[in-house]
């Protein structure tokens, strides 16, 4: 007897074992692939702006300048950032491009799908929905207006090499000289999204230290008074892109 109590008890643990590991996985767990495609991670788009010279330099430094961006993301909301820059109002006497390469975090995008099951989803995660069958006045509020309200947040940091055009020696007693073609700054800022659907308002601040001495204020003369170039600058801009 005590043989077959053994025996028995060791046949349970295997049925035991093998009715555990035969569940169907749980609906309320996410494929990672319909995760992914859930969340819109690459965008493009559309900015102006103007690099106002802060510190030490000349007073009234600034250069006017339109922006395409495209930036790629994971679906941990970490990326990078690209693009072109095409300075329509350069402190030289020609024309001025610039390509940033940047690192970009952002804060989680919400989605909020009333068909799916799994309920609510946020930054990478599902969050079950206790209340689909009969939604209250404040839940259709809420789901109508938070997940376009709330902003996405976004800090990026990287080099911004670019090169100078036009003639060496500038004719306009108020625009610096070409010291050397290659441009390259350091950058780091963050950025303000406004989401509607797929389009992102958004406003840009971002800091630009100029690595290479680019500028000069060329031979003496009596009608050019600039004053020192900048270094730093400081660049705010806006714009609208577009997710995908």
């Amino acid at each position: 007897m005590p043989n077959m109590e053994r025996l028995t008890t060791a046949l349970a643990g295997c049925l035991a074992f093998v009715a555990l590991h035969a569940q169907p996985v749980s609906e309320s767990a996410p494929d990672p692939a319909f995760v992914r495609k859930r969340v819109r991670n690459k965008e493009i788009g559309l900015r102006y702006g103007v690099q106002i010279g802060v510190g030490s330099g000349a007073p009234g430094q600034a250069m006017q300048y339109a922006a395409m961006d495209f930036a790629a993301y994971n679906y941990r909301n970490i990326g990078l950032r690209t693009g072109l820059n095409l300075f329509t109002s350069p402190l030289h006497d020609g024309q001025y491009a610039s390509v940033p390469l940047q690192f970009s975090w952002r804060s989680g995008v919400r989605r909020m799908p009333t068909s799916s099951p799994d309920g609510c989803y946020y930054n990478g995660t599902w969050y079950p929905d206790r209340d689909m069958a009969a939604p209250s006045v404040g839940r259709i509020l809420f789901e109508t207006f938070v997940p376009e309200v709330p902003s996405v947040f976004e800090l990026h940091a990287g080099l911004t090499p670019g090169l100078l055009f036009g003639p060496i020696h500038s004719q306009d007693e108020g625009l610096y000289d070409i010291r050397q073609r290659f441009v390259c700054t350091a950058d780091a800022g963050g950025r303000l999204n406004l989401p509607i659907g797929r389009v992102r308002l958004f406003i840009d601040f971002t800091y630009h230290y100029y690595l290479t001495r680019s500028f000069d204020e060329g031979i003496p003369r009596p009608d050019r008074v600039l004053g020192p170039p900048h270094r730093s600058f400081v660049g705010l801009s806006g714009g609208l892109a577009l997710t995908f």
